[in-house]
């Protein structure tokens, strides 16, 4: 970047050549930066306060030799400052704070600049402020690509600390290494959770890539909040696994917390949001998750609503689709479903809605007099009446097996 077009050498202020002029107040107008960055930015931290004058100094003196076109703005001239950037990356400064630095004390510096202008100099003033302006924009942009290499590059690192934590947990490697390499503390218990989000109701209008970045990030806010430390969580979109630390005492109804965070969730994004969910110590977490999974995957096979699921809440179908003799033997009582299925979608609705054969019809759509054919036409191929409340725990437990079956 060449700034001007054309060397201004005819630009003046206070009389002088403009360049002449800054180079002469240069301490001046970095005086007047610092003070204003340490109302609003950097305060009495004395080190800081050193770094930024160095910073500023660099700046005046960087400008007035681009303004001449002695120099052309790219990363080798402005190299000390990318740098620096980077440095601030490393020790985790955020880069909004590295936005307003630059931005605050350039606003510094031309004030005092304009302050000292002639009013015969308007002109040449608004040329300096056009200038001012170009390389505010062109160093600003050296340094944030600077400054996000470095923090790419950090960021990568943590990552894989992180990730190296999650996976000792989940696959029992060798936990105490793993987090004295991340600096990441082992949680006295954790939650897990295997999460499935639902299509998102807002259709195929919006990029599908911003879609589940969004509903990504609205999770982990989520499970932020419900955590004591760092989550470790590989989210992906429908699926994903979180491990969330939790204190050593449980303050509460835990069960509760998780399953009205999970609630906020779908209501905020708008989807249906399953998580089968369990509560472990840092040993357990690896059969936990593999709990948790079982318990998601019920729940989805059978239909049951959207929430936060424990084992508790599916005592009954989990024991009943467990492997053993009578398990192959309730499949087959249903297994002539399979060539009807609006016996199917009968059967999963009636069971939904308690056996009422009007609520059954009204999610269905038809008569209640179709609902009575149907079960009636399928009692007579399988032996099974819903009818008969003592049945109905048969028909119950077939159909979990076939759902987990299919």
């Amino acid at each position: 970047m060449k700034i001007p077009e054309q060397p201004a050498a005819g630009v003046r202020i206070g009389g002088v050549p403009a360049t002449e002029w800054i180079l002469a107040h240069r301490r001046e107008l970095v005086d007047t930066a610092l003070a204003e960055l340490r109302d609003s930015a950097v305060g009495d931290d004395s080190q800081r306060v050193a770094q930024l004058r160095w910073i500023m100094d660099y700046n005046v003196g960087l400008f007035a030799r681009v303004f001449t076109g002695e120099t052309v703005l790219d990363e080798g001239s402005a190299s000390e400052l990318v740098a620096s950037a980077a440095v601030r990356a490393g020790e985790g400064f955020p880069v909004e704070n590295l936005l307003e630095t630059y931005v605050g004390g350039t606003a510094a510096i031309w004030r005092h600049m304009a302050s000292s202008a002639r009013p015969d100099e308007l002109d040449d003033l608004i040329t300096l402020t056009g200038a001012l302006f170009d390389y505010l924009r062109g160093v600003m942009a050296l340094v944030v690509r600077g400054f996000e290499r470095e923090a790419s590059r950090v960021r990568l690192g943590e990552r894989d600390a992180r990730y190296a934590v999650y996976s000792a947990l989940l696959a029992g490697g060798d936990l105490d290494q793993a987090a004295a390499r991340s600096g990441l503390p082992v949680a006295p218990r954790y939650l897990v959770l295997a999460l499935h989000m639902g299509p998102d109701a807002a259709g195929s209008d919006r990029s599908s890539h911003v879609v589940s970045a969004r509903r990504g990030n609205a999770l982990l806010q989520t499970l932020d909040q419900l955590s004591s430390g760092e989550v470790l969580a590989v989210i992906g979109d429908p699926h994903g696994t979180a491990l969330i630390p939790l204190p050593a005492e449980s303050g509460g109804d835990e069960s509760t917390r998780v399953r009205a965070a999970i609630e906020r969730l779908a209501q905020n994004l708008d989807v249906a949001i399953h998580a089968g969910a369990v509560f472990a110590t840092a040993s357990e977490v690896r059969d936990a998750a593999a709990l948790a999974e079982e318990i998601l995957q019920l729940v989805l096979a059978i239909d049951f609503a959207g929430g936060a699921w424990f084992l508790d809440d599916v005592l009954l179908p989990y024991q009943l689709t467990r492997p053993g003799p009578a398990r192959e033997m309730l499949r087959q009582r249903l297994a002539v479903v399979e060539q009807h299925p609006d016996w199917d979608a009968t059967l999963r609705a009636a069971s939904r809605n308690g056996w009422d054969r009007s609520r059954t019809a009204h999610a269905l759509h038809v008569h209640p007099n179709t609902v009575d054919y149907r079960l009636r036409r399928m009692a007579e191929a399988t032996g099974l009446d819903t009818g008969d409340p003592a049945q109905r725990a048969v028909v119950l437990a077939a159909m979990y097996v076939r759902a987990m079956d299919v």
